[in-house]
């Protein structure tokens, strides 16, 4: 991939890539290290292995959450106060409109799967057919996680 064309998409889809694995990991240094790695492999990979980047990119990135996941179980269970705090600083610098960051702090209420179906197609404005890609799953499969994210996210914004 050229110099040119990764800057430039690094300028496009560095802060959404920021925010999903923000959505995954709970963990700022975590989600920088990731997405920074995903760029990485970008550089090193073909031309013609990407052929849509913003699917792509999402799909690596979240692959390697999942294998930091399995090669630090015990680091992912111990998350304290401060990282918190430094997730809502970073989320905060992120999202300038406040009812965004209002509605984003809601969706992190919801369980794994529901945050990230619903992360991925609001807030990163993938398309179903990409959703289901990303999160290797069926699109009928993302419609009824979508369907049932609206509905447990309508309850928790009524209260």
């Amino acid at each position: 991939m050229k110099h040119d064309e990764l800057t430039e998409l690094f300028r496009l889809h560095y802060n959404p890539l920021l925010l999903y694995m923000l959505s995954l990991s709970k963990n700022r240094s975590v989600s920088e290290d990731i997405v920074s790695e995903a760029f990485f492999k970008a550089l090193m990979s073909p031309d013609a292995e990407i052929r849509n980047f913003g699917t792509w990119s999402f799909r690596v990135c979240r692959n390697l959450y999942f294998n930091y996941l399995r090669k630090n179980k015990r680091l992912a269970e111990q998350q304290d106060e401060s990282v918190a705090d430094d997730r809502k600083a970073l989320i905060d610098e992120i999202i300038d409109d406040e009812r965004y960051r209002a509605l984003y702090r809601a969706v992190e209420l919801l369980d794994d799967v529901h945050r990230e179906a619903i992360t991925l197609f609001y807030f990163e404005e993938q398309s179903i057919k990409q959703i289901s890609q990303i999160m290797n799953k069926t699109e009928d499969h993302v419609k009824v996680i979508l369907f049932r994210a609206r509905k447990k996210l309508k309850s928790l914004l009524e209260v």
